[in-house]
């Protein structure tokens, strides 16, 4: 009996050390999402985690659009390089390509020694200040990913905040747990984890994570005006 309640104390130490540690929820994955705009179907995009040197992680998203959106406008992709630092995301660099729009492409190299950014654009370097913590504007997924794990481990608060870099502005979200709610793809259906950004009315943000799959998304929602602008779903 008693080496049983070992054994059981032992098994439940381990889940509990997993669920507080960031780390253990960063492993390798390739992840399929049917895109639209506007309510019209744009095509595919992947989202991808993988390790890269040093012990940090490359997370980039590309997209297969349809023959007449290739044409038009493209097949943008977004790479982050990010590492762990006590226990949180740390931007490293961040680069935005699109073949068809040379002139929107950009990149970001962070460097918290001295806390600033640098951005290139358009052949132009300009340097920034960066405030204590901040994110490019893909990882910032991550990030909240993170954020939403400590939450339901009872280590985090419900309403957080996350200061977006892009190439040309810093703003700062405010996203809340909202509650579970079961959400359907076409991977299937989802008890899932709803999160908003609060902080504008005007343009809030939806994600359903899922912690039967690690928490990874498996839908989102960017709304302008009440209506939706960009959607995401889970393919198989």
């Amino acid at each position: 009996m008693i080496r049983i309640a070992v054994l059981a104390l032992l098994l439940v130490t381990a889940v509990s050390a997993r669920a507080f540690d960031p780390g253990a929820y960063l492993a390798p994955r390739s992840d399929r999402y049917a895109v639209e705009w506007g309510g019209i179907t744009l095509g595919e995009g992947t989202i991808a985690l993988s390790p890269d040197v040093d012990g940090c992680w490359r997370y980039s998203s590309s997209t297969d659009p349809i023959a007449l959106v290739r044409w038009t406008y493209g097949a943008p992709r977004e790479i982050s390089r990010f590492c762990l630092r006590d226990g949180e995301i740390e931007s490293r660099h961040f680069q935005y390509v699109n073949d068809k729009r040379e002139a929107e492409s950009f990149m970001l190299d962070f460097d918290w020694r001295r806390n600033e950014v640098k951005t290139l654009k358009g052949g132009v370097m300009t340097v920034r200040e960066l405030p204590g913590r901040a994110y490019d504007r893909f990882v910032i997924r991550e990030a909240v990913r993170l954020w939403v794990i400590r939450h339901a481990a009872g280590e985090a608060p419900a309403q957080a905040e996350f200061t977006m870099v892009d190439d040309d502005r810093m703003k700062t979200y405010r996203f809340a747990v909202v509650g579970r709610e079961i959400v359907k793809t076409p991977a299937g259906s989802f008890d899932a984890i709803r999160i908003d950004r609060i902080d504008d009315p005007r343009r809030p943000f939806h994600y359903w994570l899922a912690p039967s799959r690690d928490y990874v998304p498996v839908k989102l929602e960017h709304l302008k005006k009440g209506k939706v602008e960009l959607r995401m779903t889970l393919l198989p």
